[in-house]
């Protein structure tokens, strides 16, 4: 994302949440922020393009992009194809990031504890750390619900978040009740952890989709990517975007309320 893109996206939930403050609906709202995910994989941290250049940005230009504002959280969501760097490679990009950078999205099937405890040992403990939980992190344990909350027992320590995306940014919508399996058995062990859900999400199904897991799972965050490029230059489509940001904001009003 680059920074102009960012600056529509955060006035686009900006005003948003001035028309909710108004409002004053309650808990599923206030707490609202608006997660700005930079792309970054191993490759293109070193300057090697990969298969996705609309969608990564090159590395000199990611301090750049980065927007401060208290509505805004801004997070480098890292693939790698080398695992023995991990841990370096995230205090890397912090340091080139700057000040700006709130953390970091995990975009790794299980990652080794030690390099992210190595990470937080250089880092502290204020960076916001998600783990996403894909489909190969889901393959790896048999697709079973029970088997990943399980492992991620051994991340809570370490992680602030937990991301159930089996799409991977591919724009493949996911299953609600599939969904609310993997929430529910990670959310009933009760760790002090925020959850997320992603999959195919867009202004034209977000409210349906996270509308029945918001009853169950109030301070439910949702992430979007797929649907919310172009076709087929691959670009951030900001007008999707913006109305995106407003229905998932609608979601969490009481009925027939909507944000205009």
């Amino acid at each position: 994302m680059e920074g102009s893109e960012a600056v529509v996206c955060a006035r686009a939930i900006l005003g948003a949440m001035l028309i909710v403050s108004e409002l004053g609906v309650g808990k599923r709202v206030e707490h609202l922020q608006l997660m700005l995910g930079y792309l970054v994989s191993s490759k293109t941290l070193n300057g090697i393009p990969n298969k996705w250049p609309g969608r990564y940005p090159r590395i000199n230009r990611l301090r750049p992009a980065l927007r401060r504002h208290p509505a805004l959280l801004n997070l480098i969501h890292f693939n790698t194809d080398n695992r023995m760097r991990l841990a370096a490679d995230l205090i890397r990009l912090h340091e080139l990031a700057g000040p700006d950078l709130h953390g970091f999205q995990l975009n790794i099937a299980w990652p080794s504890i030690g390099d992210l405890e190595m990470y937080r040992e250089a880092m502290g403990p204020e960076p916001r750390l998600v783990l996403q939980i894909g489909a190969r992190a889901m393959r790896e344990l048999g697709d079973s619900p029970l088997r990943v909350a399980e492992m991620t027992g051994h991340y809570v320590s370490l992680v602030d978040d937990i991301l159930i995306d089996a799409s991977g940014g591919s724009g493949e919508p996911f299953v609600i009740e599939t969904g609310r399996a993997y929430l529910r058995a990670i959310a009933e062990r009760g760790w002090n952890i925020g959850l997320g859900i992603a999959g195919g999400l867009s202004s034209k199904n977000v409210k349906e989709q996270l509308g029945p897991l918001l009853e169950e799972f109030p301070l439910l965050s949702n992430d979007a990517e797929g649907r919310l490029r172009t076709k087929p230059e691959d670009t951030l489509d900001l007008f999707e975007t913006a109305s995106y940001i407003a229905k998932s904001v609608e979601a969490r009003l009481p009925a027939g309320m909507k944000v205009e």
